[in-house]
């Protein structure tokens, strides 16, 4: 398994609930209130099984999430570093987020009617994708597109511009390097602005 670069700093109020509990060599096991039970290999399988012919199909993915956020205004620089789980597709789909100690901290879920949050302090709803992302990872995340660039591809629903570098590409304000995705490494980089902070979101995917 790839290794990403730690960084210091935590972001969001409520990954703050757990994650220095892991620091300190302690596991969610602790917390009342458990998480939802992960989905299965068979439960993908019958997902895809399940699936209409010519839509997308459910995906599996796993592995290490590493986000740093430049200092900006009077805000300073933050990082964090997380294993992950994801299942689904772009339109559908939960990303389990874990310690570095391999706990499950928290479950972002999303359809077209409904975005939640479940972490051990129970469920809580969002009105989007981004303001879930921002308010658990510190900024607002393009998800959905991720999932179709951890497969080596521009998101179809947005417009791109592919770049000279083979697997290169801009989408959505981020310039998204796919052609390390053999050695499974993503990079996406959205940059500095007047009006936003900088980003870097690393992505080392388990084969």
């Amino acid at each position: 398994m790839h290794q990403p670069d730690h960084t210091s700093g935590l972001l969001h109020a409520g990954l703050l609930r757990c994650l220095p509990v892991a620091f300190a060599l302690s596991c969610l096991s602790a917390c009342q209130s458990p998480l939802p039970p992960k989905l299965t290999s068979a439960a993908l399988d019958n997902a895809s099984a399940l699936a209409v012919p010519g839509a997308i199909q459910p995906i599996s993915l796993q592995g290490q999430l590493s986000i740093k956020l430049q200092a900006w205004n009077d805000t300073p620089a933050k990082g964090v570093s997380l294993g992950f789980f994801f299942l689904g597709t772009r339109d559908a789909g939960q990303l389990d987020l874990m310690t570095p100690l391999g706990s499950q901290m928290a479950r972002l879920a999303w359809q077209q009617s409904r975005v939640t949050l479940t972490d051990t302090q129970g469920e809580q709803q969002f009105d989007s994708l981004d303001a879930l992302s921002e308010q658990t990872l510190g900024e607002a995340l393009p998800l959905r597109a991720l999932v179709d660039w951890m497969q080596g591809k521009p998101c179809q629903d947005l417009p791109y511009a592919p770049e000279d570098s083979a697997g290169v590409f801009s989408q959505a304000g981020w310039r998204v390097d796919t052609s390390h995705l053999t050695d499974g490494k993503l990079t996406a980089q959205r940059a500095a602005s007047l009006s936003q902070r900088g980003v870097m979101v690393k992505i080392f995917l388990d084969r």
